[in-house]
């Protein structure tokens, strides 16, 4: 696919999925031409990078859809100051996104593989304000704490208290929860007196690892 095409593919996925979805955020819509989305795709995908569809990972891993994406990083609405932590790093196109924006990102992935994938991605768009690194951070990630936003890139059943407890006063947190479809994106923010929890929209996308929900059976 040429560059011109891949460039209008761009413009249509920001025009017609991004903004009429909402964001309108113009830092993010600037990111979103910036960053070309088919680096960060497999190999014989790049025709595909701007449409309105999960792609695959690996075997059993896809990345969210780019409108998701953009949507995610508003609602987290990260900020020069920032110290991020991104769950579940993918492709490593959201994890560009918030490495643009903010200070510096932690992220963490479980698959070995996807991670060095990833990484590669990244250096050679010259970003050097991320970590990644592997594990199962699931309950959060402990190591780096306090953090001024974490995103929790995929759904979980709940979230642990744990990702509250791990962030800086003031800090926000996006995740999208729930034990059934749908599953509702919320933001928390944590106060000096409390913490406040908003529910922004409804989506469907596949659970973290370890996160899913326990599987019931009826007789």
């Amino acid at each position: 696919m040429t560059q011109p095409t891949l460039d209008l593919a761009r413009d249509n996925m920001i025009l017609n999925q991004v903004r009429s979805w909402g964001v309108l955020d113009e830092h993010i819509l600037e990111l979103l031409r910036k960053i070309p989305r088919e680096r960060f795709v497999a190999t014989g995908l790049e025709k595909l990078a701007y449409a309105d569809t999960m792609l695959p990972l690996s075997a059993d891993r896809l990345s969210l859809p780019p409108k998701l994406e953009a949507r995610l990083l508003q609602a987290l609405n990260p900020q020069p100051h920032d110290r991020v932590l991104e769950i579940g790093t993918g492709s490593g196109y959201l994890t560009a996104l918030l490495a643009s924006s903010a200070e510096y990102v932690t992220s963490i992935e479980l698959d070995q593989g996807i991670a060095d994938i990833a990484r590669e991605r990244l250096r050679a768009e010259s970003l050097d304000n991320v970590r990644i690194e592997i594990g199962d951070a699931t309950a959060g990630w402990i190591k780096h704490a306090p953090y001024d936003a974490i995103l929790v890139n995929g759904a979980m059943a709940e979230l642990p208290e744990e990702f509250i407890a791990q962030l800086a006063p003031g800090g926000r947190l996006i995740c999208i929860v729930g034990k059934q479809l749908p599953t509702v994106c919320v933001k928390i923010v944590k106060n000096h007196d409390g913490v406040v929890r908003d529910a922004l929209f409804e989506t469907e996308v596949p659970y973290l690892e370890n996160a899913a929900p326990d599987v019931s059976f009826e007789f």
